[in-house]
């Protein structure tokens, strides 16, 4: 995200680029999380590039599952320093499991919905040749969740 001549900036412009509305920002920094933004000589919000990164850092966070007060935590505990580096790469890395989790199973998803629409695509070739469609063996679909039933 390019900075305006300053280096900083304006709420809507962070809005545009993060996806996050203004008053979802305004809320963030009113619940702590974003700390106190500075403001210009009009009383608008400048955000630099230390907000942006903990904009992002939100984002991520809040896309990888974890609430307000679990984010609130974690940057509770960045303010600890080196003492609770331990504890912050731990938060992390359980996230990142769960990601990898979740990742696996949306890949089962969309290979599920792959061959489920090739089935459709089938049929639908079949029908519009006059023919009947193809019976579909679900024994396929159930083999790419079989992991689960173990």
């Amino acid at each position: 995200m390019a900075a305006s001549m300053n280096g900083y900036y304006s709420i809507a412009k962070v809005a545009a680029v993060s996806g996050l509305s203004a008053p979802t920002l305004r809320f963030y920094e009113q619940e702590g999380l974003i700390p106190p933004v500075p403001r210009d000589g009009a009383g608008n919000r400048v955000y630099g590039e230390q907000e942006m990164t903990r904009i992002n850092t939100i984002r991520c966070l809040r896309a990888a599952g974890l609430t307000l007060p679990h984010i609130k935590r974690y940057f509770a505990l960045t303010e600890g320093g080196e003492d609770t580096l331990r504890i912050r790469r731990e938060l992390l890395l359980d996230t990142q499991e769960q990601l990898i989790a979740q990742l696996e199973e949306l890949q089962r998803c969309m290979s599920y919905l792959k061959l489920k629409l090739q089935h459709y695509d089938a049929c639908l070739s079949a029908l519009s040749k006059g023919e009947k469609p193809p019976v579909f063996h679900s024994e396929e679909l159930n083999k790419l969740f079989a992991d689960d039933e173990a």
